[in-house]
């Protein structure tokens, strides 16, 4: 036998003589505790014993009705508390359905950002400033991961570029920054300083811009 078991037995040895006890305190050892109740009873005057039967029924019945109560006080409880398991399940199916909806948008973007992670910055930017006649004097590029609460992070990184233009007028340095940004790249330029170099016209000017790529 197990401990367990053992211990089982035990409890159950320990109630069944807890139970005795008290039925022999309550009816007697051979029920003489009801014989002499009954005998009481029967040598009352019909009075008293209608007296006694009428308390013994209102004590029943207050018996049963607080059985009732109690019965149906814990229906309710049930009840509300499987009210709120089913709203509760009802917002989970809700925010499941949020997050799935979410999820997608997510890979959606991760997958549109993997595409244009494969663009270089460098070859980028030279591409487009052969194709708008713009002069680049030098162009650097570094990379550095994503902030830790950014959910982009597990698969991109940061580039950043600094880009010098020479001789660049005003009006083609901003068709310059559009194609820039409107390209596949998912490139932004952050911040521009801008000089002048002995003519209004024409500026040396400074790109620092900023763009995805694969982690790896």
């Amino acid at each position: 036998m197990s401990a367990f078991e053992d211990i089982q037995e035990k409890i159950k040895s320990s109630w069944a003589n807890i139970t005795g006890e008290l039925r022999k305190k309550v009816f007697g050892s051979n029920n003489e505790n009801i014989d002499l109740l009954v005998d009481t009873f029967y040598k009352l005057e019909p009075p008293q014993r209608n007296a006694v039967i009428g308390g013994g029924i209102a004590v029943l019945g207050l018996v049963v009705f607080s059985f009732l109560a109690l019965y149906f006080s814990q229906i309710n409880a049930l009840n509300r508390d499987l009210n709120r398991r089913f709203d509760a399940l009802y917002e989970i199916k809700e925010l499941k359905a949020d997050y799935l909806r979410e999820d997608k948008r997510f890979q959606n973007l991760s997958d549109a950002l993997g595409g244009a992670g494969s663009v270089r910055i460098k070859p980028y930017f030279e591409k487009i400033a052969n194709e708008q006649g713009v002069q680049i004097s030098d162009i650097s590029e570094s990379r550095a991961p994503l902030p830790a609460d950014n959910p982009l992070g597990a698969k991109f990184q940061e580039v950043k570029a600094d880009v010098r233009l020479s001789k660049i007028s005003i009006p083609r340095l901003l068709n310059f920054i559009v194609e820039i940004e409107k390209g596949e790249g998912f490139v932004r330029v952050q911040d521009i300083d801008i000089r002048a170099v002995g003519t209004k016209l024409f500026f040396e000017v400074t790109l620092k811009a900023r763009g995805l790529a694969p982690a790896g």
